[in-house]
């Protein structure tokens, strides 16, 4: 069989044009379902972050007795922190140091049951200097009082639901500190007590 030049190139272009048009249709394709898989990708991520949400929401509701019981407490022990400072009478080291353990075991366990990160370690220890008195711990009873008057005047205790970002990074850092904070007046007082700094006046 014999074919004219015109036909044959009428064949191979149409052999050609057979061929191409898988290859064109997997070059056009291949965007739309990388887009596509993007696509779902994303939307599997906000269903995760809504579920997640919504979880910490109910076991928040869940713990809201605890919750509220050792939020309440560090209150009155920051009260109680307060008003020795302020007492003539000087620092109980013996009873401070009991009671900032205790701020820090109530803290340690809102930070869990609020699901709030711990992040990263706080480097109170390294910038402390290594001469403890009784100057640096009032010093650093005041930085606590700061730090529980932040926290417990966030929105998060207003509603327990919040999952604001700008609100959850403040509390989160404001209980780290407390938390922090807490064990080092604990490891000071205990140390002064030891040396007999009782209770006594101030200038």
């Amino acid at each position: 069989m014999s074919y004219s030049r015109t036909g044959l190139l009428s064949i191979l272009l149409l052999t050609f044009g057979t061929l191409a048009a898988p290859v064109y249709a997997q070059t056009v394709n291949s965007p739309v379902r990388e887009g596509q898989r993007a696509m779902d990708d994303y939307d599997r991520d906000i269903n995760r972050m809504r579920n997640d949400a919504a979880a910490t929401r109910e076991r928040r509701r869940s713990l809201f007795p605890q919750i509220n019981d050792d939020f309440q407490r560090v209150q009155v022990i920051h009260n109680e922190i307060v008003r020795m400072l302020q007492s003539e009478k000087g620092l109980d080291y013996g009873r401070l140091a009991d009671l900032t353990g205790d701020m820090k075991k109530r803290g340690t366990r809102l930070r869990e049951n609020l699901a709030l990160s711990e992040g990263e370690q706080a480097s109170t220890q390294a910038k402390h200097p290594d001469a403890i008195d009784d100057q640096q711990v009032r010093k650093d009873i005041g930085a606590l009082h700061d730090l529980v008057v932040s926290f417990v005047g966030s929105p998060l205790f207003k509603n327990l639901g919040v999952v604001d970002a700008k609100v959850m990074d403040q509390a989160t850092d404001n209980l780290n500190h407390i938390i922090d904070l807490s064990d080092e007046i604990k490891r000071s007082a205990k140390l002064l007590d030891k040396k007999g700094a009782g209770p006594q006046g101030h200038p």
